[in-house]
């Protein structure tokens, strides 16, 4: 895997979920490990952010949000330089297979904790 690059948005992270309690804990989370977090309570929030012109690093999804699921967000992502995907799900990993052999996509359950967010966003900078 490639090193997490070293320019402004490297340690940018968007955290795009409709469960407040959890985006909270998660953007916590990572401004404790240093990195720089927005989030978007939905797909929609998120592609906007993005569209703005706003550049991530990582963004956390949420697989199943109502509305716009995490995999909708990911097929409407505009062109050019992309996030890496996270999904969050509070299913077993076997039940959201086909989103991650949709692409290069990562997934984090609903509940880890900071150092398992920890440990997976330094295996995206390995």
């Amino acid at each position: 895997m490639a090193r997490l690059d070293t320019d402004e948005f490297s340690r940018k992270v968007l955290v795009v979920d409709d469960d407040a309690d959890w985006r909270e804990f998660l953007r916590l989370s990572l401004e404790e490990l240093g990195y720089e977090a927005t989030e978007a309570a939905d797909g929609r929030e998120a592609l906007e952010s993005l569209q703005r012109g706003e550049r991530y690093e990582v963004m956390l999804l949420d697989l199943h949000m109502p509305g716009m699921s995490g995999r909708e967000v990911v097929e409407r992502l505009p062109r050019g330089q992309l996030p890496r995907i996270v999904f969050l799900t509070s299913a077993a990993a076997q039940d959201v297979g086909a989103a991650l052999l949709s692409g290069p996509h990562y997934y984090l359950p609903k509940g880890a904790s900071q150092d398992q967010l920890s440990l997976l966003l330094q295996s995206l900078g390995e």
